[in-house]
């Protein structure tokens, strides 16, 4: 890679960012979502559960480290 080369796309999805109940498809408990089952985000869904990206690292606060 060059050395003024930028990289784009280096955001990676998370399982705990495909939840449900953050998706605009998901119309709430009684409701549920939108696709019945046929989600459109399967795939991500996959491929952070097959890179062992579950949950995000805690970050740490400004406020805590006084």
């Amino acid at each position: 890679m060059k050395e003024n080369a930028r990289r784009l796309n280096k955001f990676e999805y998370y399982l705990e960012d495909c939840d449900c109940r953050l998706c605009l498809y998901y119309k709430g408990v009684k409701r549920g979502c939108k696709y019945n089952g046929d989600c459109p985000f399967e795939d991500i869904k996959q491929t952070a559960i097959k890179n062992n990206r579950i949950k995000r690292k805690k970050s740490i606060n400004r406020s805590d480290l006084k």
